[in-house]
């Protein structure tokens, strides 16, 4: 079937099959249809100028201010009910999400310093520090979404998609406010407000707002007799508006976050017989927890920590009518960043099996300097762009720690290190009986080293030797955690050094210079008929510098070797690793939009997106693990059809797609360190977009999102290892890419009397299945059961199945007293339904990595105006 035939049948069948209206957003003054008690008008800026949301030919979901409140949208993650074909995952809860549109994200990736597939902008500035994400959601007045690529207007990696938020700036008009008290289970308690000051009127005018919130945890670590997954986060910006002249509007805006939780530890499902992991723990097991199996609200974590997110910056918004048809604006933006887990306990147990600390500190300039045209028939957007981040990453990987109290209890000097475990750079051969599963401790090769065809030709450790080598499998531990003494003492006693903890410090920085030249033009070709080309060529260039890891002695205290660059015994001086690549890229669009009638337009488009290179910066373990990776392209092809219908009561919005998808960077971590991968596929699908006004107090919207994704055309090419691994992927869908998705909620004013009315929300969402890593079924069939060493790879039911579908329910009822009081009850999840929204494999723990959605919460709010 051709792209053109697949992308026509999918448009005529999500005709059939879908809905949805994300049409609450930003309203004119003066809508007709507002006033008559149809649909209201929703004012974007998606191309950079002002337009009605049905008049851009693309696919394109708003959300006001006011519908944010109304349905509870106070975090990032509340946004995946609210628009179709979007997923927000996180690593690390709140304070870094990652967005998925229609399955371009980037997956399972936990470095901060790696950039989203999804261009994230507030007020128009670009947001690079991914760890920043989720400060956003306050004295918002609108949020716009962006569905498939964007390589004309939005120029930062934006291969999936655009989110911009739009903050409320001064009016000019007099003054307002608002405050907002709020109180919550699990003791959490809100404050967020703001203040409008009008100095002079239409001419000067400042904004102050700002959010607190504090609350306990919704988990219990009985390993630290605490609670855990708590809420402590501030925010607050000032925004300055001066118009001295009709033709000139400048906004500065400065602003300030902190997010610093106790974070909830993740469930580690063991990927070993009874749920246990490669040390023989298993959350299900009473006799190692207390005497009862750990509730859906337990983690037993030894090294669980904070959580610390931060950000501030300014910004400066000047916009200049030069005559009227053209107008010059510029954008600038600096901001810096801070990110750090203290620690991540990446094992979920109470032994010291994983854990690590994260820590990023970015700072980010960003210049938009753009000229607009608009006549009758023309709209023209051109300019230049410039950006620079820079991301400094130091992190400490702490594994296998339990073996220190034994080693050290044993006798082995605190001053002693098995660089030969830790580095590929020492590593070129397998012990036997990591190769010949038959042998025991007693056989006399069995540390002999083994160099046939098995031997690592990649320099590390694969899974399943590591795990032999750490635990005990002969002696049959798995009832109790026995961790492999018959193995160590068998070969210190033939003349090797025993398995010992790898205690590191890994340092690296990220510096992304960008530069582009851009223009969109718009021709109103008849008065149905419009053409719109966009080119932007983008010039840019990716440096690691500084990096650098050393691995410390059995106590920790000594360094003993360098393993990037390598030296053994530690070299001091040794310089640190510097690598540069560029990459010049040209990307577009060209659509082609037609008015059936005075509410039909129907729209094709083709356009490329482009994400930037990287490097593989979370290998720590040698050189030869530190590569770049070629930038991402995706070609895609879109047709829509917008609608509005029976007195405009009735919206209707429909879009299918085709995507050819180059480079996609993905996830694989094999033993203890993190590989970013190259994938070649393709995904096409359709979406539809219904909101229906049957009469004036009630409002009906729905969504629904289908997605066909799957990796093809993937080699293994041995001279790069960017593609090692990938040919495994061939016919797997894409991470974070469910096949259907759906939402559909109400607004019912159930009783109104002067100024006083309450209204009802309810809404329901439903995520359909998806994987959590490019590598599918990982070979198992019936999928029933745990992975084994004979599999593919190890792992748990959770990547073995893939994610299972869940069905989320809100709802909230509002009583509007007067124009200046309101009081509402709400509850988010109600069902408390129990879901996983990130995963790892982690199978040299022999572990499966899993985020727990947020249970159920429900609360009261106040909210004053004055």
């Amino acid at each position: 079937m051709t792209k053109k035939a697949i992308l026509a049948s999918c448009l005529s069948t999500t005709m059939l099959i879908g809905w949805h209206g994300a049409a609450h957003a930003q309203e004119t003054e003066a809508a007709p249809e507002a006033e008559s008690g149809g649909i209201q008008e929703i004012v974007v800026m998606a191309q950079k100028r002002e337009q009605n949301l049905q008049d851009v030919p693309a696919a394109v979901s708003a959300i006001g201010g006011d519908a944010l409140e109304a349905r509870g949208i106070n975090e990032t993650s509340d946004l995946m009910g609210a628009v179709p074909s979007l997923q927000i995952s996180t690593p690390y809860g709140k304070t870094q999400p990652n967005f998925s549109l229609r399955g371009i994200s980037v997956a399972n990736e936990f470095s901060a310093s790696t950039a989203s597939p999804v261009g994230v902008y507030v007020d128009e500035v670009y947001q690079s520090f991914r760890a920043s994400h989720g400060g956003q959601l306050y004295d918002i007045d609108r949020v716009e979404v962006l569905r498939g690529p964007q390589g004309t207007l939005y120029g930062r990696n934006t291969t999936g998609g655009a989110i911009s938020f739009f903050t409320k700036k001064p009016g000019l008009s007099g003054d307002e406010g608002y405050f907002t008290l709020g109180y919550a289970n699990y003791n959490t308690k809100t404050i967020e407000g703001g203040f409008d000051k009008t100095i002079i009127p239409d001419v000067l005018g400042i904004r102050v707002a700002g959010t607190v919130a504090k609350g306990g945890g919704w988990q219990y670590n009985p390993a630290q007799d605490r609670k855990v997954g708590t809420t402590d986060s501030i925010a607050g910006r000032i925004s300055l508006r001066w118009k001295p002249t009709e033709t000139l509007d400048i906004n500065l805006k400065v602003y300030a976050a902190k997010d610093n939780p106790w974070g909830a530890n993740a469930y580690a499902i063991g990927q070993l017989d009874g749920g246990r992991d490669a040390v023989g723990y298993s959350r299900f097991d009473p006799l190692q927890n207390g005497g009862s199996a750990l509730g859906k609200n337990e983690v037993s974590a030894d090294e669980g920590g904070k959580r610390l997110s931060s950000s501030k910056g300014v910004a400066l918004n000047i916009a200049l009518e030069l005559n009227d048809n053209f107008t010059l604006t510029s954008i600038t933006g600096y901001d810096t960043g801070k990110y750090s887990t203290s620690p991540n306990d990446c094992d979920g147990s109470p032994n010291d099996l994983c854990s690590i600390r994260f820590n990023s500190n970015s700072k980010n300039f960003n210049q938009d300097l753009r000229l607009s045209y608009s006549d009758d028939n023309i709209d023209f957007v051109g300019g230049l762009y410039y950006g620079r981040d820079k991301i400094e990453t130091r992190n400490e990987p702490d594994f296998f720690g339990l073996l220190r109290p034994i080693l050290l209890g044993a006798g082995v000097p605190g001053s002693s290190s098995n660089v030969a475990v830790a580095t590929p750079d020492s590593i070129r051969v397998l012990p036997m009986f990591a190769v010949d599963p038959t042998l025991t401790p007693a056989d006399a090769n069995f540390c002999a080293p083994y160099t046939g065809p098995g031997t690592n030709p990649n320099g590390f450790l694969d899974a399943r030797s590591l795990i032999a080598l750490l635990t005990d499998i002969q002696l049959n531990n798995s009832g109790g955690g026995g961790f492999g003494g018959a193995i160590s003492a068998a070969c210190r006693s033939a003349g090797a050094p025993s398995f010992e903890p790898i205690l590191g410090k890994q340092q690296f920085d990220i510096v992304r210079p960008s530069k582009a030249i851009y223009g969109d033009l718009t021709w109103k070709a008849t008065e149905r008929l419009t053409v719109a080309v966009g080119l932007r060529y983008t010039m840019d260039k990716v440096k690691f510098e500084n990096g650098s890891t050393i691995i410390y002695s059995l106590d920790g205290t000594t360094p003993v070797a360098n393993l990037i660059p390598y030296a053994f015994p530690y070299n001091a001086n040794l310089p640190t690793m510097n690598l540069s690549e560029k990459a010049n890229r040209l990307t577009g669009r060209a659509n082609i939009s037609y008015e059936f009638a005075d509410d039909v337009m129907g729209y094709i488009q083709y356009s490329r997106g482009y994400r930037s290179g990287s490097y593989n910066g979370l290998a720590y373990q040698g050189t030869n693990q530190v590569y770049y990776i070629q930038p991402e392209k995706v070609n895609a092809y879109e047709g829509g059809l917008k609608t509005r219908f029976l007195d405009r009561r009735v919206q209707l919005n429909l879009a299918g797609f085709y995507y050819d998808y180059s480079n996609q960077q993905t996830t694989q971590v094999v033993g203890a360190t993190t590989f970013t991968r190259s994938a070649n596929g393709r995904v096409w699908g359709g979406e539809a977009e219904l909101t229906v006004v049957p009469m004036d107090g009630l409002q009906f919207n729905a969504a629904f999102g289908y997605l066909n994704s799957k990796y093809k055309g993937n080699v293994v090419d041995p001279n790069d290892p960017a593609t090692q691994f990938t040919r495994n992927v061939n016919g797997n869908p894409f991470p974070n890419a469910p096949k259907t998705t759906f939402n559909a909620g109400f607004d019912w004013d159930i009783f109104q009397k002067g100024d006083s009315k309450l209204t009802l929300r309810g809404d329901a969402s439903y995520m359909g299945k998806y994987y959590f890593d490019a590598f599918g079924d990982y070979g198992l069939d019936p999928c029933d059961r745990a992975g084994a060493p004979g599999a593919v790879r190890p792992a748990g039911v959770a990547f073995t199945c893939g994610n299972p579908g869940y069905w989320l329910v809100n709802s909230r009822l509002t009583y509007q007293a007067n124009d200046n009081l309101s009081v509402s009850a709400w509850v988010k999840n109600l069902t408390n339904k129990y879901y996983y929204t990130y995963g790892l494999n982690i199978d040299v723990f022999g572990l499966d990595y899993l985020n727990r959605g947020t249970p159920r919460t429900y609360g009261v709010e106040a909210t004053f105006k004055f």
